[in-house]
């Protein structure tokens, strides 16, 4: 089953456009202004995955970094390998390997105006997970919907921690 060719980095941006044959996936959320910076640091690491339930790899997301994700499903493991196409301070974006059950990238990353996005550009990557697809798109979904979840603890928890650091207000 061939696969489409699609533009290595495409979800470093917004989805204007697919490759055929692939479905694109945005979530975003916007962060307070005062925790940006927590946030950042968050989605510039593998602990973001790490929380969204996901064994990740050692180190830091650096681009050309090739690793496994590997998450458990009604006790069976599955293992994702993946391949770091880009990082920054805004955050990262990988592709997955031979052996991902989908072919594609994802990415997680900050703006400048505070908006985090989760993206994907994607499609199963074989006849079984083509099979597969309607369970996949329901766990894409799901796990989109943690990492907002997760980004927006993560920006609650900085202002918490800004407001005790500030101590009491007289009013």
């Amino acid at each position: 089953m061939p696969l489409p060719a699609y533009e290595r980095g495409l979800t470093r941006r917004p989805l204007d456009t697919v490759p055929s044959g692939m479905r694109g996936v945005e979530h975003s959320t916007v962060v307070p202004p005062e925790s940006v910076e927590a946030v950042s640091a968050l989605v510039r690491s593998w602990e973001f995955k790490r929380r969204a339930g996901f064994e990740v790899p050692v180190g830091e997301p650096v681009p050309g970094a090739e690793g496994v994700l590997a998450k458990r499903l009604l006790g069976i493991r599955f293992v994702e390998p993946i391949r770091v196409v880009w990082a920054d301070a805004s955050g990262f974006g990988y592709e997955t390997r031979p052996g991902h059950p989908i072919y594609g990238e994802e990415s997680f990353l900050i703006d400048e105006h505070g908006v985090f996005t989760a993206r994907s550009v994607s499609r199963p990557a074989s006849l079984f997970w083509m099979l597969m697809a309607p369970a996949l798109r329901l766990l894409q979904r799901r796990t989109h919907a943690k990492y907002v979840r997760i980004v927006q603890a993560e920006a609650e928890a900085a202002l918490r921690a800004l407001r005790q650091a500030q101590g009491p207000t007289s009013g």
